[in-house]
């Protein structure tokens, strides 16, 4: 009721959906250049960072990292690290064409979902991983490989039936959503509300409304014994940047190969008043052969943001065990999950056919 509510008030209809995408797209090409003049006045210092009551660089609002850059450099741009101006813009343009051509049964954009909908620009990187040089996650150490294998083969090994409540990942129990932290971009609501005081500062991620509560006291982590998904992040600042650093993640964590043994280290830069620039680094020698980092710029929205209204009574977890042993008692017919409009199925399929549209990545990279 409440999306439909937002989809209605926001694009009445789908015919009126492409010219506004066309609409921001024209927006967006024509204020390009804007946005670098403000750049370069970042870089000599013109920007003065507004600052809360207590003298901190004020980082309060609402923002979205919503982007079409790929985490990962496609193979084919090779050490190609920038696009020109006007490659960007292409990329942009190209990106958000396809936004309206999805993979499953509905159409992000009637609900005004799609990055571009949500406050996405241009980007002049070609990924969203900025260290190593070639824009892709290191590779996982031999030990690290090792266990992956080990992993893959056990998920095969268990079929495609749940067996247990623990064969889901926590987004279906609502416990946790995984691309909150570290953060890794969404297709779309990778939106965040920052508050902050002197002593803390808070940073609620729309995806079933996850809180990290960020002490900058001064405080100690907490003993290695006390582990969460999101782990335990300490703030503090440095010049203009706020820096976090989180550390015990859960075992059950898994982030790219590593099993919550990672050390991640996040810094927010405020270039201007509708940018932060949002770099992490991480790193877990027992995973990757080297650290590597991230940059994200986020970027000021509209709030405030909508409940995600994810809870602890979802019944979908129920529903799939039960039907899994209907299925294997022979009283229940395994489901065509494609036809029923099952988008991870879809995405999974053409992902083993070579074939997927991950957005704003490479297939063939997928396919290797």
């Amino acid at each position: 009721m409440v999306k439909d509510r937002a989809r209605d008030t926001l694009f009445p209809g789908r015919r009126t959906t492409g010219a506004v995408v066309a609409t921001v797209i024209a927006v967006f090409t024509a204020l390009t250049g804007i946005a670098q003049e403000r750049s370069s006045g970042v870089a000599n210092g013109a920007y003065k960072v507004p600052r809360t009551p207590d003298g901190q660089p004020d980082l309060q609002g609402y923002w979205s990292n919503l982007t079409y850059t790929p985490l990962e450099r496609p193979r084919a741009l090779a050490d190609k690290a920038f696009y020109t101006d006007r490659e960007s813009i292409e990329a942009f343009n190209k990106a958000v064409a396809d936004t309206t051509d999805q993979i499953v049964h509905y159409v992000n954009s009637d609900f005004g979902a799609t990055p571009v909908q949500t406050g996405a620009r241009p980007n002049r990187r070609t990924s969203l991983v900025i260290d190593p040089a070639d824009g892709r996650i290191p590779p996982l150490t031999p030990d690290a490989a090792k266990r992956q294998a080990v992993r893959l083969a056990a998920d095969k090994g268990r079929g495609p039936l749940a067996q247990t409540w623990r064969d889901d990942r926590g987004t279906v129990w609502c416990v946790f959503h995984d691309r909150a932290v570290p953060s890794v971009v969404a297709p779309y609501g990778s939106n965040y509300h920052i508050v902050q005081s002197r002593d803390w500062i808070v940073l609620t991620y729309e995806w079933n409304t996850e809180h990290r509560i960020i002490p900058l006291d001064g405080r100690p982590h907490a003993p290695d014994s006390v582990r969460s998904y999101a782990g335990d992040s300490r703030g503090r600042w440095e010049g203009d940047t706020l820096v976090v650093e989180t550390t015990n993640f859960n075992v059950n964590r898994n982030f790219f190969g590593s099993d919550g043994t990672f050390k991640l280290v996040e810094r927010f830069t405020r270039t201007a008043d509708d940018t932060i620039v949002h770099t992490y680094t991480v790193e877990d020698p027992s995973t990757w052969t080297r650290p590597w980092t991230v940059e994200l710029p986020m970027h000021v929205i509209k709030g405030p943001m909508l409940e995600y209204a994810c809870n602890e009574n979802n019944q979908d977890g129920f529903a799939t065990l039960k039907n899994a042993r209907a299925q294997e008692e022979g009283r229940l017919a395994p489901m065509d999950a494609i036809k029923r409009g099952d988008a991870k199925a879809t995405i999974t399929k053409r992902e083993e056919q070579g074939a997927a549209k991950v957005l704003g990545g490479d297939a063939q990279d997928e396919k290797k």
